[in-house]
């Protein structure tokens, strides 16, 4: 062989070993992008849904004091006037089966639960004292 054909190949060698060097920075970006969106993704999937149980809460809780439970008189209701004996077991499973959640806690007292969502509504018990109405799920 002569040494210009010698010389030819050592060089497509090395720009073969040059792309391969410039390559693999490329690609390690490229999985560290990949990886950053797919993280991203699973953040915003997580707060979608502390959003919608968040909204099914709201509307479980203002239907109750609102419609659901509230005191009725002579065919008048009285919204936010709550009469404490409607809030049972098989109340808060029919509410929670139509909202469309897993669990739904609903009572006067703070759940020992701390890993459901939470919000309350205030008030106005049957012997006319303010409360607050704890509405629970996840």
């Amino acid at each position: 062989m002569t040494a210009q054909v010698r010389s030819r190949r050592a060089g497509r060698g090395v720009l073969s070993l040059d792309a391969l060097f410039s390559l693999v920075p490329i690609l390690v970006m490229l999985l560290l992008v990949m990886e950053i969106e797919a993280v991203s993704v699973k953040r915003s999937e997580g707060a979608s849904h502390r959003q919608q149980v968040f909204d099914k809460l709201v509307s479980a809780a203002d239907y109750t004091v609102k419609s659901g439970a509230v005191v009725r008189e002579g065919g008048i209701r009285y919204p936010n006037w709550v009469n404490e004996k409607n809030i049972t077991n098989s109340y808060t499973d029919s509410l929670r089966e139509r909202v469309g959640l897993n669990s739904l806690y609903m009572g006067f007292g703070e759940p020992s639960d701390s890993s459901q969502i939470c919000i309350y509504r205030l008030v106005v018990g049957q012997e006319k004292a303010i409360k607050r109405l704890f509405v629970c799920g996840g």
